[in-house]
């Protein structure tokens, strides 16, 4: 009993610092009893689930920033921004032609730079007095370019606290040649930058939703899990009780290799994935990929060919290949699925392998590739004309082919329809 409780004392530490965000995985191995390690693993199951979202999130903010900057770089309007001291922290492209400086020119100077000397000192007061929010900055100014030549502006300013938690000034300046299209286009900046901003306020609120959920929703399931934890504790366990284990089991196994995969994806795309290499019978990956297929290809009324070197394949043969079998699976799926979802009835796709060093996979169907995407084949989301497509498909087998050393390429016209073709490097990586 004293163990029991032990037991359930360290798991419920180990779910108040999942929970609070100190909690660091734990190696399963580390604890003998069975039943511990399964929990450790769920636990390390939902950290993982809870790095993904803040990861989907983070990635989320940085397209937002993304879109923040392109506005401010190619909006018409110039735009710089200053400390509290008047110091340039930043300039757009068009504040640097409308002065006739580059940026590196003006960066860690003094704003006054393209003041006329005359009014150099009434608006450094000016800035102060801005700064410490006693009055609006907005109107006509006289300034002076690079070549000592002044032009009239109208200027809007903004103050804001950035994200180093400093007050900063943001000003927005057109050439008044032409007022009225200069104030349009002002006031339109203004608006999409307004708009982007709501939108990131949005995001920051959802985000911060996301960790409530995280921080307090949680706590149901990760109950559930203490409850099933205790009466897998017991020493006698009726029907039930192992009926339970085993559910948690499962769906915690399913779970974790959802998650495992998804957080594998976003490493194979920083390049930090290290693959556990395993010696592997192509034809079995094969094997497995045509009895995963061969459902949806009798849906699609399509034949499915497999070969090798021109010939029938032997699925008793060996030929073997390192990586992670997981993942040659999803590869190869991924392409033989969209093959044969891009077929009539009655087509064949046919799945042809060279063998050699390396191996070259074809994977053959008779249709095209629409040529609004011939260009973009294997980016990220690019799909066309195909109901509830993702377009990550061969975007992600690419990014595995290449994670094991390989590639995938295509070729694609009306007459020989469009051959996918996997290499995959026979010796060990």
């Amino acid at each position: 009993m004293a163990k029991a409780a032990h037991d359930r004392q360290e798991i419920m530490q180990l779910l108040d610092s999942l929970v609070n965000g100190s909690y660091r995985e734990l190696s399963p191995e580390r604890y003998p009893d069975h039943e511990e390690r399964e929990i450790v693993r769920l636990v390390n199951m939902l950290y993982r689930q809870r790095q993904q979202i803040q990861q989907s999130w983070s990635e989320s903010l940085q397209r937002s920033e993304k879109r923040l900057r392109e506005v401010i770089e190619t909006t018409p309007v110039g735009i710089c921004i200053t400390n509290a001291d008047g110091i340039f922290e930043y300039v757009n492209p068009p504040y640097c032609r409308l002065y006739q400086y580059r940026p590196e020119e003006l960066l860690g100077k003094h704003f006054t730079l393209v003041v006329p000397e005359s009014e150099r000192g009434r608006l450094s007061e000016l800035h102060g007095e801005f700064m410490g929010r006693r009055w609006e900055l907005r109107g006509e100014w006289t300034v002076q370019r690079k070549d000592g030549s002044q032009l009239s502006i109208l200027a809007d300013a903004a103050y804001i606290i950035d994200i180093d938690e400093r007050p900063k000034k943001v000003t927005f300046v057109v050439d008044i040649t032409d007022r009225k299209r200069a104030e349009q286009q002002l006031h339109e900046t203004v608006a999409r930058l307004h708009n982007e901003i709501e939108e990131r306020k949005r995001i920051e609120k959802i985000k911060r939703e996301v960790e409530r959920i995280i921080q307090h929703d949680l706590r149901n399931p990760l109950n559930g899990i203490l409850t099933a934890t205790e009466l897998l504790l017991r020493d006698d366990l009726t029907e039930s009780q192992k009926e339970l284990a085993l559910l948690i089991r499962d769906s915690g196994r399913k779970l974790n290799t959802m998650i495992n995969s998804s957080m594998d994806i976003v490493r194979m795309e920083e390049g930090s994935y290290e693959l556990a290499l395993q010696d592997l019978n192509l034809f079995d990956i094969l094997s497995d990929c045509r009895a995963e297929t061969i459902g949806l290809a009798r849906k699609y009324d399509v034949a499915l060919i497999f070969e090798v070197d021109g010939r029938a394949i032997d699925w008793n043969a060996q030929f073997s290949v390192h990586g992670e079998e997981i993942y040659l699976e999803d590869l190869l799926v991924n392409l033989i699925r969209n093959a044969v979802e891009a077929s009539k009835p009655g087509d064949q796709v046919r799945i042809s392998v060279t063998t050699g060093d390396p191996y070259r996979i074809d994977i053959h169907n008779p249709a095209v590739v629409p040529a609004e995407i011939r260009g973009s084949f294997f980016e990220r989301y690019s799909t066309f004309g195909k109901p509830n497509g993702n377009g990550l498909g061969t975007y992600i087998a690419r990014l595995i082919a290449r994670v094991h050393g390989g590639d995938v390429d295509f070729t694609t016209n009306e007459t020989e329809g469009t051959h996918l073709t996997v290499t995959l490097p026979r010796s060990q990586i």
